[in-house]
Parts: structure tokens; sequence; C-alpha cells
């Protein structure tokens, strides 16, 4: 009886095995197949850069502030600072439309 049983339990083991296996190579497969019509159409991505003292943007590059970028304004052609730019762009619309 125990050369039966353990007969029994090797192919139920056997079975058990070919499924996860195939189900595994079948998950595999698709997601292998989805990652390269992924890469075809969108091309590799760039790894994000992380920096912890926080002195680089995620590009790597050091960090500008906003007041040391300026805009120009095609409104009234000034230049005008970044980090006011959207408060300029409000007062320089509504003071054109008024006139």
């Amino acid at each position: 009886m125990t050369e039966q049983h353990e007969t029994i339990q090797s192919v139920t083991d056997g079975i058990y095995n070919n499924l996860v296996t195939s189900m595994i190579h079948s998950i595999v497969s698709k997601e292998t197949a989805r990652e390269k019509l992924l890469r075809s159409r969108y091309g590799s991505y760039k790894q994000y850069h992380y920096d912890p003292n926080s002195q680089l943007d995620i590009h790597g590059n050091p960090k500008q502030q906003d007041s040391s970028q300026y805009f120009y304004c095609e409104n009234c052609g000034r230049e005008v600072s970044g980090n006011r730019f959207a408060a300029h762009l409000q007062r320089c619309l509504t003071r054109g439309s008024r006139r």
C-alpha cells in the first residue's frame, strides 16, 4: 500500500509541477511580448535621478531658483521673473483688455 501511495504522490507532484511550470512560462512569455511591444512603441526609458540632499533635479542637473529664470511676456514685451510670471500675466492681460 505504501508503494502505491508513493507512486500516486509522485504522479500528483509531477502533474502539479508541470501545471505550475506551464502557467509560469505562459505569464513570462506574455509579459515579455508586452514589454517588447512597449519598448518598440516608446523606446527605452531613462531612470530618474534621486538626490537625497535635494541639490539636483530628477534629471541629475543642478536645481535653479525660480527667481533666476526669466520669461519673455509676449503681451507687453518685458522679461518677468519665473516666480512672478503668473501674477504678471494676470495683471498684464486684464490691463490690456481694459484699454
